[in-house]
């Protein structure tokens, strides 16, 4: 005897929507081929989505079941295919046919059976003045038999299509089955902003999504307490006046200040008994007083683990007194120009003025003197002198000699001691 759950398959007429179940009449079906099944409007193709072997449960029976007439064929595709384009072809006049018909709604789309002799027009809205009317004249302007259909606005934005909030394409377009159950309820227990922006979905009604978290948020609210409880703390009694579930936080009312408390003292910390909002609570106790009794088990604690630190690298030297050849945009016709007048070659420093700099006293005063020395001679200077930096006139910085000469040739008119060059 053939098992009666291997006559049943699961087909549907879009991408999404509810799943219809028809006799299989003992072929051997694969999920994803096409079919041709016969409906209360006439044949239609159909896709399985649910093979014969896959069913579990039967509970339809057999005798109430439309049948499976055969695989689709290549031809049968594409007739489908001329069949919609030609449905969406007269959208626009039974749009107009509608309005001189008085018929209330719009009309969203149009579908032909697979053998071309029935149309059935999709009506979004409410009411059904001129519904008769409108069947009688689209009848007689395309030579088939009408009828119309009324849908909701999640029906209408399923064969709309588009994408949500998220950046995903619809559930109801592109895998929900059936729409579920929604409420106000499920936003408020998931704490979300009762703004209708952005809880609302592109039919206007509450989001679909809603409901897929709602069991999940049900069993972890089971471990943490309601609003309003009386709760024991280390401090006193407080009262719950805030619950965050995704990250398991409660604040409390503890004498007039706010306390927010983790998850890590839930239950020990902070205690409550959970058969009453009002119900006296246990009192409250450390974390090693709940390992004593056996409430919570000790938490080993890891060692910390010690990274090893890469070495540094090595420093290259730093040689004084020379510049790197590599040093781009440097015109040194102009560096070898400077200080010529007074003597001076580069006006960089060699190790030995950068020592006599560190030596020469801080607190020093250069006077500028009239005349010459003692003996009437004129100051000797470094620069005319002909000795080199670091002799025994190295006890003064190189540049200070310079800019006394310079500012005695501006005071002096040039004819100051030792300012000829």
């Amino acid at each position: 005897m053939t098992d009666p759950r291997q006559n049943v398959a699961g087909v549907r007429f879009r991408n999404a929507g509810p799943i219809e179940y028809f006799h299989a009449a003992g072929m051997r079906l694969e999920v994803g081929e096409s079919v041709i099944v016969e409906t209360n409007r006439g044949p239609e193709l159909a896709r399985v989505v649910i093979a014969p072997e896959q069913v579990v449960v039967n509970e339809l029976g057999e005798d109430n079941l439309h049948p499976i007439l055969r695989l689709a064929t290549e031809d049968d595709l594409v007739h489908a295919s001329d069949l919609a384009a030609r449905a969406e072809e007269l959208l626009p006049e039974a749009r107009a046919l509608a309005e001189e018909s008085g018929l209330e709604g719009r009309v969203d789309r149009a579908e032909f059976t697979l053998d071309g002799e029935r149309l059935t027009f999709l009506v979004s809205g409410e009411g059904a003045n001129g519904q008769r009317e409108f069947s009688r004249r689209a009848g007689r302007r395309w030579d088939v038999r009408a009828s119309v259909r009324r849908i909701g606005a999640r029906d209408r934005a399923r064969l709309a299509g588009g994408y949500g909030i998220c950046g995903r394409e619809l559930c109801c377009s592109n895998w929900l089955a059936t729409f579920p159950s929604v409420s106000i309820r499920l936003a408020k227990d998931q704490e979300l902003p009762l703004n209708p922006e952005k809880i609302s979905g592109l039919c206007g009604r509450l989001l679909c999504c809603l409901s897929y978290e709602e069991e999940g948020y049900k069993e972890m609210k089971k471990t943490l307490p309601r609003m309003g409880q009386r709760c024991s703390t280390p401090t006193g009694e407080g009262k719950v006046v805030g619950i965050n579930v995704l990250q398991r936080k409660v604040t409390l009312n503890v004498g007039g200040q706010r306390i927010e408390v983790g998850e890590r003292d839930l239950g020990l910390v902070v205690r409550w008994d959970p058969s009453a909002r009002n119900a006296e609570p246990p009192p409250s106790i450390t974390r090693e007083e709940a390992i004593a009794q056996g409430l919570i088990e000790p938490e080993d604690e890891p060692e910390p683990e010690l990274q090893p630190v890469a070495a540094m690298p090595e420093a290259a030297p730093i040689e004084l007194g020379r510049e790197s050849t590599d040093a781009p945009g440097r015109d040194r016709s102009r560096r070898r120009g400077r200080g010529r007048r007074g003597g001076g070659g580069n006006r960089q420093s060699s190790p030995q003025q950068l020592q006599q700099r560190e030596e020469a006293p801080k607190g020093r005063v250069f006077r500028r003197s009239s005349g010459g020395g003692p003996s009437g001679q004129p100051p000797a200077d470094s620069g005319s002198s002909g000795q080199s930096p670091g002799g025994s006139g190295g006890d003064q910085p190189q540049g200070g000699g310079r800019r006394r000469r310079r500012r005695r040739r501006r005071r002096g008119g040039g004819n100051a001691p030792g300012g000829g060059d």
